[in-house]
């Protein structure tokens, strides 16, 4: 029988507060919810001396032969930089595949960072716990490939559940929040998860990050009203889904606010369908500009606002709450 292990770790979605996780602002906040759309990482034994890593959904593949020079050329970087910094020197296939599409704004590379060194840490018996693997995933990133990247989205994965992460970039205190089966019930039942189509938030982070240097007044006045919205949610959470949905518009407004870029014609166009049918809640996913949005919808008018926006192009992505973080199981 091959040694062989699995791990998966959830994405979270509707990150109030999000932007406030990163390098250039102190004290931030965020409140967000994990949903059972996974990354997926397999390990097993190479026949060759060398790692072959595969994204099964991407469908690319990168090869390390030399595990002492590990080369980062745009192919699966952050996989290779888990090999690196994971210390791995054994002749290795990983495959790796997504439920939630790359460029999603819901966290999916963080999600695939924290599977894959919890998978690599049961190949090699090494003990890591959550917040060991949070804290290396959001390294990888900054550390190795040098990319801008807040911490919330690797410890939203490592952990699962809903969470209230206080920021002192890069240290996160995390606390996990409990509700009651009815309100799951109603999150899942109203919450809708729709694709917008894959982005890439690199220009925006840019520009963002530019403005608040700066001292844009506005800029600032933003960043504290969405802080602001975290804690009200952590508050909020356990109250009526109206107050959950007044927070994640007063969210939004704010990140709109951001720049320019937060918003296109696609996302103000689900933005008035959403509007039209009653929805109490809004907010696009992560940086925004793109990627996907979370949607409270009025009560009884779940399925005709879905209807509505699968007939005007969106996705639905399907999902539920999820209460478990990054997983791994070893198979002999």
């Amino acid at each position: 029988m091959v040694k062989t292990v699995f791990s998966r770790a959830p994405v979270r979605i509707c990150d109030i507060g999000g932007w406030t996780d990163t390098w250039f602002f102190p004290d931030g906040a965020v409140f967000s919810f994990c949903v059972d759309l996974y990354s997926y990482v397999r390990i097993l034994k190479n026949s060759v001396n060398r790692i072959k890593i595969v994204s099964e959904n991407l469908n690319l593949s990168t090869e390390i032969k030399d595990f002492e020079k590990i080369v980062y050329d745009g192919t699966l970087d952050l996989l290779k930089a888990a090999v690196k910094r994971m210390k791995i020197q054994e002749a290795l296939k990983i495959y790796v595949n997504t439920d939630a599409p790359p460029g999603s704004g819901t966290g999916t590379s963080a999600s695939v960072a924290v599977a894959l060194i919890a998978a690599l840490a049961k190949y090699n018996n090494r003990e890591m716990n959550p917040s060991e693997i949070a804290d290396l995933a959001h390294k990888l990133e900054t550390e190795e490939l040098k990319l801008e990247s807040g911490v919330q989205d690797q410890y939203a994965a490592a952990f699962g559940g809903i969470n209230f992460m206080k920021i002192n970039y890069p240290s996160v205190k995390l606390t996990n929040i409990k509700i009651d089966e009815i309100k799951i019930y109603q999150l899942e039942k109203r919450l809708i998860l729709i694709f917008l189509g894959s982005r890439i938030s690199d220009i925006m982070h840019k520009a963002v990050i530019k403005k608040y240097s700066s001292g844009d007044k506005e800029t600032i006045k933003s960043f504290e009203a969405m802080k602001a919205c975290a804690y009200e949610m952590k508050k909020a959470i356990n109250l009526d889904l109206e107050d959950i949905g007044e927070i994640m518009y007063r969210n939004w407004e704010a990140q709109k606010n951001l720049h320019p870029l937060m918003v296109n014609n696609k996302i103000l166009k689900a933005e008035r369908i959403a509007k039209n049918y009653g929805a109490i809640g809004f907010k696009c996913n992560g940086a925004g500009g793109g990627g996907s949005i979370s949607i409270i919808a009025a009560e009884g008018k779940e399925f005709k606002l879905k209807q509505e926006l699968i007939k005007n192009g969106f996705k639905i992505l399907p999902c539920k709450l999820c209460f478990n973080g990054v997983s791994s199981f070893l198979k002999e």
